[in-house]
């Protein structure tokens, strides 16, 4: 691997390869891994290649800065990994050692009754960095989720940590079923909505959110219908 002397520094170069090699493993895109490991984009793409036996996809990557409330299942599994990512994160800030096999606070009718495996990750190290404690985070979701679909993939999961940095969007505790959640900040409270209590399941099985009650006149809902109404079709 191709390695210039900057990017021997911050981390060492054992650390810094190792977290590259656990997020391409993932499923990371090397532009990610890029921006989260500091290294050349030549190492990125031979990384890769080295690992799957190919190339990364061609393309951009998927960017939808609304994807957490285009569907009841996407907030679910955006707020797992927002409570986790969070928790992880104040830990470091605060400099605990943490076991973060116990971290979890969101649960569901799916996933509230599976324990996280105690072997994956022992501790996040005392002084990890930002690119460790989104790894950690993200293998904890994987945990947390288990056999269940995992609707939210690491380069999504990167999008996610990226807007929790701009403040973009933040958590909010229902109290209906007192359960954390997340939502994009600057939207209408009407449609901060609950992954669990606001949700439904249709004819076809799939879940979509309830229609809100509007106290507003009939223009005004329509304006603000055509502007916040979102469909899982649209993912």
């Amino acid at each position: 691997m191709r390695l210039t002397p900057k990017e021997t520094d911050i981390l060492g170069l054992k650390r810094k390869l190792d977290l590259a090699k656990g997020i391409i493993e993932k499923g990371g895109r090397p532009s990610i891994v890029r921006a989260v490991c500091q290294i050349s984009k030549a190492s990125a793409l031979q990384f890769h290649k080295e690992i799957h036996g190919q190339g990364p996809s061609a393309g951009l990557l998927p960017y939808d800065p609304d994807w957490i409330v285009k569907a009841p299942q996407n907030c679910l599994h955006a707020s797992i990994y927002f409570n986790v990512f969070q928790t992880i994160s104040q830990k470091a800030i605060n400099g605990e050692k943490q076991d973060i096999s116990s971290i979890g606070k969101v649960g569901n009718k799916e996933t509230n009754s599976l324990d996280p495996k105690k072997n994956t990750e022992n501790e996040t190290a005392k002084h990890a960095t930002k690119g460790e404690i989104f790894l950690a985070s993200y293998m904890l979701y994987e945990q947390i989720i288990g056999g269940n679909p995992k609707i939210l993939n690491i380069n999504r999961a990167w999008h996610i940590g990226q807007q929790i940095a701009m403040a973009y969007i933040g958590g909010i505790s229902c109290a209906r079923c007192n359960s954390s959640y997340v939502s994009i900040r600057d939207y209408p409270e009407l449609y901060k909505l609950c992954p669990l209590c606001d949700s439904i399941t249709d004819s076809s099985g799939r879940q979509k959110w309830k229609t809100p009650n509007l106290n507003v006149n009939k223009k005004n809902a329509n304006d603000i219908f055509s502007k916040y109404t979102f469909h899982s079709e649209a993912l």
